[in-house]
């Protein structure tokens, strides 16, 4: 290979630079306002700030359980059961991972084999599908068409077979808002239990709900007991975006391949951001 040729591995090469990095570059060149990327223009609750700076200078500062905390762990089982009623076991079924983002890669690294298919719905965030091929994974789309965004059941349900191993549902959707209802999830739910397949929610706009609609998380929805990783992340919640603080929540068996992969990508997340 000529040592001035790119590098970067084949799965990757058609990805290019993310579009946030792009769009936010060009706006600081001519000092245009960005609307691109989507983190808030404050600093988030005090309250958070301040614990968290009595904990870098009270300590440890040292490795923590790679699984996360346990006072975090207990609040996001109790967060859980607070807004959807659902009882999760803190030591076997939820994972601290640095950012929702860390979490859906170790799904994802954790879950796939070679030529193992991820039904993505378009237009998606657009960390889905380089994250899926990087992880041996092919991405197959399924677009949303206008006015309504809805989900194309026909095109689904082909899009099912053999080889799909798992679906990434982002509910609320990023970037168009859309918010599915219950039965569009509990249709999902059913191809999912007819193939075998695993859904990854990313839900990390939860709490963004509006016109008097409520967020269906598929912790809720019995189709996806076993066959589900939630995600979210507290970054989001409270507007915090550089802290990283997500997680992921999951039967044992499918909690047993997301640790599997976090542990060997970033181990912990700073301990001091989770307290």
């Amino acid at each position: 290979m000529n040592p001035l040729e790119s590098h970067v591995c084949k799965a990757l090469r058609p990805y290019g630079t993310t579009i946030f990095t792009e769009m936010t570059a060009l706006s600081n060149k001519v000092g245009a306002i960005s609307l691109s990327q989507g983190f808030p223009d404050f600093d988030g609750p005090e309250v958070i700030r301040r614990a968290a700076a009595e904990a870098i200078i009270r300590g440890p500062n040292q490795y923590c359980p790679s699984i996360g905390i346990p006072q975090l762990r207990k609040a996001i089982a109790q967060k859980t059961k607070r807004f959807y009623g659902v009882d999760m076991d803190l030591d076997r079924e939820i994972t601290v991972t640095a950012g929702a983002t860390e979490a859906i890669a170790s799904a994802l690294l954790g879950l796939l084999d070679e030529g193992d298919e991820v039904i993505v719905l378009e237009p998606c965030y657009d960390i889905y599908p380089p994250l899926i091929s990087r992880a041996g994974g092919v991405p197959v789309h399924i677009p949303l068409r206008r006015p309504d965004f809805g989900l194309p059941p026909e095109e689904l349900t082909k899009a099912f077979g053999q080889r799909t191993k798992a679906i990434i549902i982002n509910n609320p959707l990023n970037p168009i808002g859309r918010v599915f209802t219950r039965e569009e999830l509990e249709f999902i739910g059913g191809l999912c239990q007819q193939y075998g397949a695993i859904a990854i929610s990313d839900e990390v706009y939860e709490h963004l709900a509006y016109d008097g609609r409520r967020h269906v998380s598929l912790l809720q929805i019995p189709q996806f007991e076993d066959c589900s990783i939630v995600i979210s992340s507290t970054a989001k919640t409270f507007s915090m975006t550089g802290w990283k603080v997500g997680y992921a929540i999951a039967r044992p068996h499918l909690t047993e391949a997301v640790r599997m992969a976090h542990q060997f990508l970033t181990f912990c997340t700073p301990p001091a951001l989770q307290e």
